[in-house]
């Protein structure tokens, strides 16, 4: 190519051995991601386009203008591929997929028209390099409505990319009627040379985000339980330390209500109904409990059969509202979906985020459980020190009484 530093050759095997790579590394991520069709299209799209650059190149070696025909024909195909895997990204995906079908279908009319029935390889360039670009120009457009506003800066990119690509190709269609300055070689040979790392860099960075969503989801999934999804105990004490950094800043919600939920007699719900009903009961909790939380409460399947649930900036009483409905809910939900009474015991506290340790507070809400248990099972038991614990007071004395919720009377 002439005024760049590598020949076409060189360039064009460069570019194809990047693209089998960037395949690879496709290939790789679609079988680790929960969701691959997207990374395997685009991995596709990188071998058929990489498969498009040779055919160009080893259009010398070809019948007469064969190897650029099959090669822009290949592009188009690549295109295609891309639009099927923006499905999950664009909401126009399957319109622009239909509308570059039928643009591939006319590049396929104008290369056995202008290529094999009446030659005319000048008609048969340029009608390709329009074609492509007007395929570019379809995905660009697909990409102005994103599915989701977390995927917008993705979009911008893409569209970005593709109205470049466009242009470039345009310039070297123009290029083909050696009009203005496009008559000169080299100003074709830097437009054709941005066309191919165009065609390198858009995969490239795709492939970079698709790594940081999958390092993301990793991180994600190291605070989740696999069975409920809800978080385990790492990602309880993530959730405790956000609010000590909180109440240490002096925002309001330093107190955050502590429910600590167990399932009554669940061992014998495994041993009746089998382990499959358990943990469909274990599942039904964590709906329940998510049907009650607000979105910055923090669902924690503790171990096992047990609980925990943080409620940032309610009162000891509202917790125990909470919790009441919780336990009516899967009571509810257990009868309908897997046919078992379920039962929960519950304790509950709440404590000062800023100044008490997750595990005193967890330990204190645990205490009132095991309280619940030993009282009969199938109810809750409320911490009675906790407003004082809270204010930084000795404990109350314990009168032994409670009001119509259950609270203690001091």
């Amino acid at each position: 190519m002439s005024g760049l530093p590598l020949d076409h050759a060189t360039l064009v095997v460069a570019s194809s051995v990047t693209l089998l790579l960037l395949a690879a590394a496709f290939f790789y991520v679609a079988s680790v991601s929960p969701a691959p069709r997207a990374s395997n299209l685009w991995g596709r799209s990188c071998i058929v386009t990489a498969l498009g650059m040779v055919l160009k190149a080893a259009d010398s070696l070809l019948p007469a203008g064969t190897g650029l025909a099959l090669g822009d024909l290949a592009i188009a195909a690549a295109l295609i591929l891309q639009s099927m895997a923006l499905g999950g990204l664009s909401r126009m995906s399957e319109r622009a997929t239909r509308i570059l079908v039928i643009i591939a279908c006319s590049h396929l009319v104008v290369v056995v028209q202008f290529g094999l029935i009446e030659p005319a390889a000048f008609l048969r360039e340029t009608g390709s390099l329009m074609l492509i670009a007007a395929g570019l120009a379809v995905l660009a457009a697909s990409t102005i409505h994103p599915l989701r506003p977390e995927q917008a800066r993705t979009a911008q990119m893409l569209g970005g990319a593709y109205v470049v690509g466009a242009l470039l190709y345009l310039a070297l269609a123009i290029g083909r009627w050696n009009i203005g300055s496009f008559a000169n070689p080299e100003h074709a040979s830097w437009a054709s040379f941005a066309a191919i790392t165009l065609h390198i860099v858009v995969p490239l960075a795709l492939l970079a985000q698709s790594y940081r969503q999958l390092a993301h989801q990793l991180s994600r999934s190291a605070t989740l339980d696999p069975l409920t999804l809800a978080v385990n105990r790492r990602g309880l004490a993530d959730a405790w330390s956000l609010l000590q950094a909180r109440a240490r800043r002096g925002d309001d919600g330093w107190h955050v209500g502590v429910v600590m939920l167990d399932i009554d007699n669940f061992r014998q719900v495994n041993q009746q109904h089998g382990f499959a009903a358990g943990d469909s009961v274990l599942q039904t909790v964590v709906e329940a409990m998510r049907g009650v939380a607000r979105r910055y409460d923090t669902v924690s399947r503790f171990g096992g059969e047990e609980f925990c649930m943080l409620l940032p900036g309610v009162t000891i009483r509202q917790a125990q509202v909470v919790t009441e409905r919780i336990r009516q809910k899967v009571a509810e939900l257990s009868r309908e979906r897997v046919g078992i009474e379920i039962t929960l015991s519950a304790g509950i506290t709440v404590a000062n985020a800023g100044q008490t340790p997750m595990d005193l507070a967890v330990d204190a809400a645990d205490q009132m459980l095991y309280t619940a248990k030993r009282d009969g099972r199938d109810r809750s038991r409320v911490d009675p020190d906790a407003l004082r614990v809270i204010a930084g007071m000795s404990p109350a004395q314990r009168s032994g009484r409670a009001d119509e919720l259950g609270f203690p009377l001091v």
